[in-house]
């Protein structure tokens, strides 16, 4: 009886630890399949990159400009105005009358490969001449400059005014004009007064 007892009890136990061993190994699979599921290989490939090459030409129509006279006065001599890429240059010119006038239409083109911003438009004063400014207008004594969208000088050039890539064109004109109420008794000469106009990539 103790010797069947034993043997009974002998294959309960070798039956438990089989049991515990197939749980552990269903423990330890689960475990290993949890967390292999919990890995992910991610990978990012970058082939060929080109860079496109991109030019900035943001520039003045270049050549001579001939300046347009209008007033009731005569002897108004408005000089030729030469234009290169980035600077427009007058000629002496002469205004003697209120409502002398000499115009210049100027053209700006955006021949380059990125759009264009007209950021600020700063105008520079004549040599040793005081004078009042605003925008794309500034008085100097009697006489007045802008730059205008339209030749009457009635609506003047702005900032963020955009110029498209490769085709944007912009009219301007530099207008010079007698705007004091008097005539000067005695010759008044004004020198290197004029605008700055920076562009920025939009």
């Amino acid at each position: 009886m103790i010797k069947r007892s034993r043997a009974k009890n002998k294959k309960a136990n070798i039956k438990k630890m089989t049991f515990l061993v197939l749980l552990l190994l269903i423990a330890v699979f689960t475990i290993s399949i949890a967390y292999s599921v919990l890995q992910a290989s991610l990978t990012t490939t970058a082939n060929k990159i080109t860079q496109s090459p991109l030019s900035w030409k943001v520039a003045f129509a270049t050549g001579s400009i001939n300046g347009i006279a209008s007033g009731n006065n005569t002897t108004i001599s408005c000089g030729t105005a030469t234009a290169t890429a980035s600077t427009v240059t007058v000629a002496t010119s002469t205004l003697s009358k209120p409502e002398d006038t000499c115009t210049y239409p100027l053209v700006i083109n955006n021949t380059g490969t990125i759009d264009a911003r007209l950021d600020t438009i700063t105008p520079v004063w004549p040599q040793s001449t005081s004078c009042t400014n605003s925008g794309a207008s500034m008085t100097c004594g009697n006489i007045t400059y802008k730059l205008a969208t339209n030749s009457e000088g009635t609506t003047l050039l702005t900032n963020n005014t955009i110029l498209a890539k490769q085709t944007g064109s912009l009219n301007v004109y530099l207008i010079i004009k007698y705007t004091g109420t008097t005539v000067s008794t005695e010759e008044v000469t004004q020198n290197n007064g004029g605008f700055t106009l920076i562009y920025k990539q939009s």
